[in-house]
């Protein structure tokens, strides 16, 4: 079997399961962010931060506590993330058959990934953290139940690289009838003051709830806006029209990373569901 050996262990988030599970239920005990009932008929996926562990857990937690509370678990997840090394192709699924970190193995769909028909590449992959560091929320929120993954790295972030990446995932997942979540891996400005990276964020944010997949790649390169995976966002929110136009954003948690090193130039990091 093909393994992906982490990338980041140690650094972004620990390297033993009782220090990542340690860690996520002191997220949850600080509860930073109360997650409120939501009455959702549907989940589609969602959009979560990349950073380390430490800065960004706060706000990823509220979002594996929604989906825990579905009746039907998910079967797969689709991990669609920017890639930060420059390696590999400009669109690749891994061809790994399993990515492992301290606490297992966690096997790739690899069904799903070749009915979905987009390149594959290993470099795309292997030294990327933007895909790795959200398998151990999953690995922890998904206790006993089997799931599997599906590594989308992408490179060219353009609106037609998403819309194709969003058709590829509705057609595998309709062919396989496939219970999946598409999760969007991404971080929101960079470098900036707290409330000069609020505004900027604000104005990518509302082309996201108004449903405007392509408005948000106009937003951030219009305005240089640093977020780093609005290709995989825009991805979600095709996938999710594509299935009903009617869908919904809540967002979750916001947050920087100056709330846990203070700093006059922060990161900021943001969760939303995206449901029916």
């Amino acid at each position: 079997m093909k393994i992906r050996n982490p990338a980041v262990e140690g650094r972004f988030y620990p390297s033993s399961r009782e220090g990542i599970f340690h860690q996520i239920r002191e997220f949850e005990k600080a509860d930073r962010y109360p997650v409120k009932e939501m009455q959702a008929e549907r989940i589609f996926g969602g959009v979560l931060p990349h950073a380390g562990h430490m800065f960004s857990g706060y706000q990823t937690v509220p979002f594996f506590q929604v989906i825990r509370k579905i009746d039907r678990p998910p079967e797969t997840f689709i991990i669609v993330h920017p890639n930060h090394t420059g390696s590999g192709l400009p669109l690749a699924v891994d061809e790994h058959e399993a990515w492992r970190n301290c606490i297992g193995d966690v096997p790739l769909d690899m069904e799903l990934a070749g009915v979905m028909d987009l390149p594959y590449s290993r470099l795309s992959h292997a030294h990327e953290h933007a895909g790795e560091v959200i398998v151990p929320y999953l690995q922890y929120y998904m206790g006993d139940q089997p799931f599997s993954i599906v590594p989308v790295c992408m490179m060219d972030q353009r609106f037609e690289r998403a819309r194709h990446v969003a058709e590829r995932i509705r057609h595998a997942v309709s062919k396989l009838e496939r219970r999946v979540l598409v999760l969007a891996s991404s971080d929101f400005s960079h470098f900036l003051s707290a409330s000069e990276g609020a505004q900027k964020d604000q104005l990518v944010l509302d082309e996201i709830m108004r449903g405007n997949a392509a408005g948000v790649a106009d937003a951030v390169r219009r305005n240089h806006i640093t977020v780093c995976g609005y290709g995989p966002i825009m991805v979600l929110l095709e996938y999710a029209a594509m299935e009903d136009p009617s869908y919904r954003v809540k967002i979750l948690a916001r947050g920087h990373s100056g709330e846990v090193v203070p700093s006059r130039e922060v990161v900021d990091y943001i969760s939303m569901v995206v449901y029916l």
